[in-house]
């Protein structure tokens, strides 16, 4: 019997159809400079494992967990200062984690610095659905379904990174803060 999966066809289709909510989500985990290559190394992983795919379920959401595997995996090999913080004073670890968390870089996306250390500050999650519903206008339906977590709780990161970064935005006196699209 034929094991169920992706022939090389289908999978390609769709990992076309997803290709631009894959990068999100790896920027929101290594930064935009590395989610290129992080995706392109999901393809890799994912094309290797097409065989596990069930047909019938949520393709891009089976990409989207390889992913953000491969990006974690990605940022504890390019960032090992990140796994040994207690060899720095508590606010320097702190400092450097969050410098290292998001490398973005401001001057390709016009963003101001005061935008990406606000950005910054989030969690992978929280910037996954900020991003995911703000730059590709997802429901929280769909970006629950790629970050495998109940769409409540992604209405509830995207609404509370959004006040975190309209907070910090706000206590910057060169910043004076943008609208951001209305979360419902």
């Amino acid at each position: 019997m034929a094991a169920p999966g992706l022939d090389g066809e289908a999978f390609t289709a769709m990992f076309a159809a997803a290709g631009r909510a894959l990068w999100v989500v790896a920027a929101a985990w290594v930064g935009r400079d590395e989610a290129a290559d992080v995706v392109q190394e999901a393809a890799r992983v994912a094309w290797q494992r097409r065989s596990q795919f069930r047909p019938g379920s949520d393709g891009k959401a089976w990409l989207s967990q390889i992913v953000r595997h491969v990006a974690a995996n990605w940022r504890r090999r390019r960032r090992p200062e990140l796994r040994a913080p207690e060899l720095l004073d508590a606010e320097s670890a702190r400092e450097r984690r969050r410098s290292a968390e998001w490398p973005f870089d401001a001057e390709a996306c016009d963003l101001p610095d005061a935008w990406v250390r606000a950005l910054q500050k989030l969690s992978e999650v929280a910037r996954a659905c900020l991003l995911l519903s703000v730059v590709l206008e997802l429901s929280f339906a769909e970006i629950g379904g790629l970050l495998e977590i109940p769409e409540n709780t992604a209405a509830s990161h995207a609404r509370r990174a959004r006040l975190q970064v309209r907070e910090a935005l706000s206590a910057d006196p060169e910043v004076a803060p943008a609208p951001l699209r209305k979360v419902p």
